[in-house]
């Protein structure tokens, strides 16, 4: 594929470009021993014809190639990467006497089992819409960034200042102190830590 397209220099970007670079190997693909020339073309793609800086110098074929002396290592034309979505949501900090509430995420879905910050229903395919757990005077403590590998999520953390009532829904008061051994995934492990930064800041 390499090979091909810097010999007729194929500008088209790939994968369009696979039924162009086809079409030019058949034309000079011999009709007798066509798996030796097929075998000889994908040792010219590895010894020298390589991605980076190929040895254009020692090639059988530099005498024909489009390519030769207009930046070889350009071709074949990758296509550009999908730029990958964001999506936006909140956490919620809900914090009581040495205790946050933490919550256990559904088995299917982003984080599966995990414990965590409740949050308004991000997922991987749409923005956050849920309400907060509780109402309350919720301040904003920032905003966290992490990117999965398909999207990317822009999550604000909310803080509860003054407590909260009864909970509604299954979670549990986590201790402080032993936040580090709650397993929270890297997502809510960050925004966690806006969260007791901000706290502090309040204090100061």
């Amino acid at each position: 594929e390499r090979v091909v397209a810097r010999l007729f220099a194929i500008e088209q970007p790939l994968p369009g470009a696979r039924k162009a670079i086809r079409a030019a190997a058949d034309a000079i693909t011999p009709d007798t021993r066509a798996g030796d020339f097929a075998q000889a073309m994908m040792d010219l793609g590895s010894r020298i014809c390589t991605p980076r800086a190929p040895a254009c110098d020692a090639c059988p074929l530099a005498g024909d190639c489009a390519a030769r002396g207009h930046d070889p290592e350009r071709l074949p034309v990758k296509a550009p990467k999908k730029a990958k979505p964001v999506r936006q949501g909140r956490a919620f900090w809900i914090e009581r006497k040495g205790h946050v509430w933490l919550v256990q995420r559904a088995p299917e879905g982003m984080l599966g089992g995990m414990r965590a910050l409740p949050d308004d229903n991000w997922s991987a395919r749409a923005d956050g819409t849920g309400a907060p757990p509780v109402e309350g005077a919720w301040h904003e403590a920032g905003t966290v960034r992490h990117t999965f590998t398909h999207f990317t999520i822009e999550l604000a953390v909310l803080r509860l200042d003054g407590g909260a009532g009864e909970m509604a829904g299954p979670g549990e008061w986590w201790p402080l102190d032993r936040l580090d051994q709650a397993g929270l995934p890297t997502l809510f492990a960050k925004a966690a830590r806006l969260a007791e930064a901000a706290r502090e800041r309040r204090r100061d």
